[in-house]
């Protein structure tokens, strides 16, 4: 009866697509705090998409997908595939799909607009951006112009808008560039022609003395640790991604406007400040998204904080489960989203769509990819069993049978997403682990209640937002801790010698009071060269405690506290503090408790706070702010 269901409503999607194809574009709507894309002609419309729908290698390789090895001819492939898709409830082509009119599925191309305009790493400012924009806008589309199905346009993959690598490149340009310029006034009226000031910020390079010195080629500044640089990086990333999103939305606007402008799929985290400038020039903002842990888990940061920082709805354009057990012998050779068993895999793509969809800022989730990619790998090497279906054209049945239901569910789901924000309560509880904590196994496996442990309350000063969060469950030998966030930073733009100034490291203050007096700890993520792969960096913990004169006492941190194997900009790390630091020796249900917390990035660009922060810091009037009221709860 379910199944039944399921296709009736499918046919309708496609009737109501086919029947409103010529009323009109798609278009977003917002119902009750709830986002969605709409249909042609006004229905409502989540969509659940699949990358790479297309006929894979051409011609036939024994190692990767290719429809002719299973096909026919193209109209079988296109029929078939496309009844398999609705079957498995996906109402969308993603990115890199065929744009055949052989299928009815609406369909988002990729178009590589900012890319192929030469808007990134060449001259945004110049004065002729536009125009040349607009050329290549009418280029990209034109294919795409006459057919009903397309929704919108990605306008590129993966821009990043990683702050620090455009503020060399433009600095290190010819005076002649256009975006060299604008970069150099911006520094010039940032620090109001003072070149002290600047001093106080930046270490300059070689033969750079003065402003005028930043006109010529290769100049450079390194950040000056306990300064203040990075502000102005932000403050220039933010007018980059202003000018990319600007020239973008104009320019298809002007050749294709009734198609939705839906972003650059940003690569598995965002900058703030790029999405601040994206305000007003895009229709969806499209994000890709690695799954935060194997069981599915979203973590609600990544959204709440799009939600505050964009009007723009938001649709996940790639998301991904793989597992080492696969029929097409891909070895998973990377940090993105892979678990052991097909079974594994199964249940967590399931709970992470059921995740997406609770969010009401989200409009569709589109999974990476139809096939999964050559045993050998791809061109760029990444290695993966992502498919739906494996080189052979065999469906992962696990999988789609998962994801099936998923699917079916996400509507409803999405219908009652609208919740208020909890609010903060006189005194917060802090529920019991479920079991032992291991800070040493690179696992958050031991945290299977990660709803009910979160403390989302924590603050950022506008315009910014919280950019992780923070878990708290306790033991009787032990308060834990996890905290999940995004922090990209150029670890080598700092200039210094020897270690890593503690003071530039990603950085928790965790503030406890159990009933001994407060107790004051950071924990620092310090980079170091990686020990396999040489040129990037891994993170290794420090405990400290805080002395009342601010200096830290190093504690030893294996066992207590461990930074999981994530590459930047993700940020993942686990606490089990024992209740012996705290001047205790158990902890007990019904104990009081008083903790702040505070959570710094890398530079210190930004501090979330939560409550009234941390103890110790001083309120506008004067008096010590204390650590929040919490209190250790039995259930």
């Amino acid at each position: 009866m379910k199944r039944t269901i399921l296709l009736f409503l499918l046919l309708f999607l496609c009737f109501a697509f086919a029947a409103c194809a010529l009323a009109g574009g798609f278009g977003v709507a917002r119902d009750g705090g709830v986002s969605w894309l709409t249909l042609p002609g006004g229905p409502r419309f989540f969509s659940i998409g699949a990358d790479t729908v297309n006929c894979g290698t051409e011609p036939v390789q024994a190692d990767a997908y290719s429809f002719s090895a299973c096909y026919a001819d193209r109209d079988a492939w296109a029929a078939d595939t496309e009844a398999r898709l609705r079957s498995w409830g996906f109402n969308t082509r993603g990115g890199w799909s065929d744009p055949t009119t052989r299928m009815s599925l609406p369909l988002v191309p990729e178009i590589d607009l900012g890319r192929n305009s030469r808007l990134h790493w060449f001259d945004p400012f110049a004065p002729d951006a536009l125009a040349k924009t607009v050329a290549k806008a009418r280029e990209l589309t034109e294919p795409h112009r006459n057919n009903p199905a397309v929704i919108g346009y990605f306008t590129d993959n993966e821009v990043g808008w990683w702050n620090a690598p455009l503020f060399r490149w433009y600095l290190g340009n010819e005076w002649a560039v256009y975006s060299k310029q604008f970069l150099w006034r911006m520094i010039f009226d940032h620090y109001r022609g003072r070149w002290d000031r600047l001093l106080a910020d930046f270490v300059p390079g070689p033969d750079v003395h003065s402003f005028e010195d930043l006109k010529k080629g290769r100049a450079v500044l390194k950040l000056r640790p306990g300064g203040q640089g990075i502000h102005l990086i932000q403050k220039f990333t933010a007018a980059c991604a202003g000018r990319y999103y600007e020239l973008v939305h104009k320019a298809l606007k002007a050749v294709d406007p009734d198609r939705l402008v839906m972003g650059d799929r940003l690569p598995l985290y965002y900058n703030q400040d790029a999405v601040l400038a994206s305000r007003g020039h895009l229709d969806v903002l499209s994000t890709n998204y690695n799954v935060d842990t194997p069981d599915g888990w979203v973590a609600p940061y990544y959204f709440e904080g799009l939600a505050k920082l964009t009007d723009a709805p938001v649709l996940i354009s790639e998301f991904f489960f793989a597992a080492d057990e696969n029929r097409s012998g891909n070895i998973n050779n990377g940090h993105l989203m892979h678990v052991k068993t097909q079974a594994e895999r199964a249940a967590g793509a399931a709970a992470a769509v059921r995740n997406f969809a609770a969010f009401p800022n989200v409009v569709g989730t589109h999974w990476f990819q139809y096939y999964d990619e050559p045993s050998g790998g791809r061109g760029d090497g990444e290695n993966f069993n992502m498919g739906l279906v494996d080189i052979r054209n065999e469906p992962y049945e696990g999988l789609v049978a998962a994801l099936t239901r998923a699917n079916a569910a996400v509507p409803a789901i999405h219908v009652a997403s609208a919740k208020a924000a909890p609010p903060l309560p006189a005194v917060v509880p802090v529920r019991p682990a479920r079991g032992p904590v291991n800070a040493t196994d690179d696992s958050l496996a031991d945290w299977p209640d990660k709803a009910a442990t979160r403390l989302p309350w924590f603050t950022v000063p506008a315009p910014h937002v919280p950019f992780g969060d923070v878990h708290v469950s306790w033991s009787p030998d032990s308060l834990n801790l996890f905290n999940l966030a995004q922090n990209y930073a150029d670890l080598y733009l700092l200039d210094h010698d020897g270690p890593f100034p503690v003071s530039e490291t990603y950085r928790i203050n965790l503030d406890v009071d159990a009933g001994a007096g407060v107790r004051h700890f950071a924990a620092c993520l310090v980079p170091r060269p990686h020990a396999k792969y040489p040129g990037r960096f891994e993170l290794a913990p420090e405990l400290y405690e805080v002395a009342a004169d601010g200096s830290l006492v190093r504690l030893e941190e294996k066992g207590v506290l461990q930074v999981l194997d994530k590459p930047l900009p993700h940020i993942a790390v686990e606490m089990a503090l024992p209740a012996k630091l705290f001047g205790v020796d158990r902890l007990t249900a019904g104990m009081p408790l008083r903790i702040g917390i505070s959570v710094t990035t890398f530079y210190r660009e930004m501090t979330m706070t939560l409550g009234q922060g941390p103890q110790g810091r001083t309120g506008r009037d004067g008096a010590k702010a204390l650590p929040m009221a919490m209190v250790l709860s039995d259930t």
